[in-house]
């Protein structure tokens, strides 16, 4: 007998991290139609996981690409009898509106990079109420996000955390007391902390830096050509997580210019358990207070650090004291919380 089938809407290519985990989980119980953006599907690793699998070519700010999405959209819409419809973000809640309202005891709001939460534009904000309305089901990454919902849509809100899946291939780290291995992952950008890298690298040779991930201005792109630099691609979680437990740290910093950044729910912090390598983390942002509390990183006075020396000196000194704790191993994976995204749905 087949699955019910289920639509995810996103503008992803099918290489994010959080996608990847949550298609697969949902493919247990539903048959995946998708519908992304990308230039081309080789990074695409939820695709064996769909059993219908659409990636409109462009880029997700091209008008044009918009169009063909959207068209797209209105074919899948209208083809397949859906039984569940998971959106990414509200920005395709409001585009798809109308027609995602005849649905909504269907739709599923997965919002993990909110556009209310990174705008100051009150005509905006105006509208959160009437988007949220929408959803049956609304998921955030933490409990700290889950109280940026407004109150009058707790009781549909789900936490649906931001975890790894297990990783127990751990190899033995090679020990330096003079030269530091650091991990640029992810969204890779000017807000993420790529001025502080190039501040580290100009300061000592000895300091090098394995990026993997979306690079997403010039300043970046440039830094990746650093000869310090060696720069890994996109790749899995669990290649990325290999590399994590190779390095002595990952950076996993957010410039604090706006709500979004200041309540950021990083996967990194999860994936350093996992890695058993420390975070580097800037005291400006929420979840700094957990790593701090929890020994799981270096936390910066501030994003904008003024002594990239003294900053150097202490990642140094510090790199080999971060003990994890053990019970942490089986607490903050995806295996433990997967069944939650499934319960929203359902």
């Amino acid at each position: 007998m087949p699955l019910p089938k289920l639509l995810y809407l996103c503008i992803n290519d099918a290489s994010d991290t959080r996608i990847n985990k949550e298609i697969k989980t949902l493919a247990t119980s539903f048959d995946i139609v998708y519908l992304g953006i990308g230039r081309d599907d080789s990074k695409a690793f939820a695709k064996p996981h769909c059993r219908s699998f659409h990636l409109v070519k462009g880029h997700h700010k091209s008008p044009s690409t918009l169009f063909r999405y959207f068209f797209t959209f209105i074919k899948l819409y209208f083809s397949n009898r859906l039984a569940s419809i998971h959106v990414i973000n509200e920005q395709l809640l409001m585009i798809f509106f109308p027609f995602l309202w005849w649905s909504r005891s269907k739709v599923v709001a997965d919002i993990f990079d909110s556009i209310f939460l990174r705008t100051n534009k009150a005509w905006i904000r105006s509208l959160q109420s009437v988007i949220y309305g929408l959803p049956k089901a609304i998921i955030v990454t933490d409990d700290n996000r889950k109280t940026l919902v407004p109150k009058a849509f707790h009781s549909k809100t789900w936490v649906v955390e931001n975890f790894p899946y297990a990783f127990g291939d751990v190899p033995p780290r090679a020990v330096s007391d003079t030269e530091l291995l650091i991990l640029y992952s992810g969204s890779l950008g000017v807000t993420r902390g790529t001025n502080l890298l190039n501040d580290l690298i100009q300061y000592s040779p000895a300091i090098k830096i394995w990026m993997v991930g979306w690079v997403y201005d010039e300043p970046t792109r440039q830094l990746s050509q650093h000869p310090q630099v060696t720069f890994w691609g996109v790749k899995t979680q669990q290649e990325t997580m290999r590399l994590a437990s190779a390095c002595d740290y990952i950076l996993s910093l957010y410039e604090p210019i706006n709500d979004n950044n200041l309540n950021a729910s990083p996967n990194k912090i999860y994936d350093a358990i996992q890695a058993r390598t420390p975070v580097i983390i800037n005291a400006e942002i929420k979840i700094a207070d957990f790593v701090a509390q929890n020994h799981l990183g270096y936390v910066m006075e501030s994003y904008y650090a003024k002594d990239v020396a003294e900053v150097a000196h202490d990642l140094l000194r510090l790199k080999n004291q971060f003990v994890f704790t053990p019970s942490f191993l089986q607490t903050y994976t995806w295996e433990a919380i997967e069944h939650k995204l499934l319960q929203a749905h359902h």
